[in-house]
């Protein structure tokens, strides 16, 4: 039905040039007008208005301001909310669950765009949580085996390792589509692991040996987990997060511990000097429009010893805080 009949045919065929020119669809169009979108179109060919291609580009262009409008108006509402939640470690899914439970008329999608958008890091899982400590510690066994070279101890881990432990594992690589063979070799070498630890105390292995090893397995066994990501051996972040660092680590386990060394860094930084370094670097990549990102922060901080100003290194970070997204939890506001 026509809604506009005081316009002239001119002045309607300007309008339809006009609105199509600023995204509307010729359907929208043509029933404004009382015409088929085939009209519309035939109209806007003969006058020489926007082609269909720049319409499009227009309708997305007004979808996206609509869209970063409803987010700006969301964050200005719940974002503060959010925050704090991320800072204890709250998911995003969790949180949008939370923010739905107690205010009902939130629009969950928008949530989610809003959220997932936003420069508020959270949890992305709870990884550290999935595992029990024993089959944590069971990655740390295997790798040391290998990076030991010791072959297979079926025997001496059918009668040493509990039942509880091979189930739980078996389950994990299970999968990670891990073969039967696959996690009879695993759990032989962590047999021969602890075996040797008990008759060699000395032996032991660094956090950097422990990650390069991590990453020759998966790769050598090609092991992916129906989410897309290979969650065990766990990494040396969810170690150090789940027994306070890497050696409380090896302590708990038997293990000697691989080097002394001082403790998260506090010697040379202190937690103000952690913090500080955390929410200068990411007012600096928010200035230059860039992600925050730690291999952003390690070329942050080599320019600001060029400057004069000492920072802890990357790897300080994550020793500290556990890992990189901790660190941005820490001090987000």
């Amino acid at each position: 039905m026509t809604t506009t009949p005081e316009l002239s045919r001119e002045e309607r065929d300007a309008a339809m040039v006009e609105r199509y020119a600023d995204g509307e669809t010729l359907d929208a169009i043509g029933q404004s007008f009382g015409v088929t979108r085939e009209r519309v179109r035939q109209i806007i060919a003969k006058v020489g208005g926007t082609s269909a291609e720049e319409s499009r580009k227009s309708r997305l262009v007004s979808r996206e301001a609509a869209a970063s409008a409803a987010r700006n108006a969301f964050m200005a509402e719940y974002g503060d909310l959010a925050r704090q939640m991320a800072k204890r470690g709250v998911t995003r899914p969790e949180a949008i669950d939370k923010l739905k439970a107690l205010f009902p008329m939130m629009d969950a999608e928008l949530a989610e765009d809003a959220l997932r958008t936003s420069s508020i890091v959270f949890d992305k899982s709870q990884m550290d949580d999935i595992f029990s400590k024993e089959v944590l510690a069971a990655g740390v066994w295997y790798l040391l085996g290998s990076d030991l070279g010791l072959a297979p101890d079926r025997e001496w881990a059918a009668i040493n390792i509990e039942l509880s432990l091979i189930t739980e594992l078996r389950a994990v690589l299970e999968s990670a589509e891990a073969t039967a063979e696959d996690v009879s070799t695993i759990l032989g070498v962590i047999g021969a692991a602890q075996k040797h630890i008990a008759e060699n105390p000395g032996a032991s292995i660094t956090t950097s040996r422990y990650h390069q090893l991590r990453g020759e397995l998966i790769t050598a066994l090609g092991l992916v987990s129906r989410q897309g990501a290979f969650l065990w051996p766990p990494t040396g972040q969810t170690l150090m997060k789940r027994f306070g660092g890497w050696n409380e680590c090896l302590v708990a386990m038997g293990i000697g511990t691989a080097t002394k060394g001082r403790p998260k860094g506090l010697v040379k930084f202190n937690r103000e000097d952690y913090d500080q370094a955390v929410s200068d670097y990411c007012l600096f990549a928010s200035e230059t429009g860039a992600k925050s990102t730690i291999i952003g922060y390690d070329a942050w901080v080599k320019t600001e010893i060029i400057g004069g100003q000492k920072r802890p290194s990357g790897a300080s970070l994550r020793n500290f805080y556990g890992s990189w997204s901790d660190a941005l939890r820490a001090v987000q506001g």
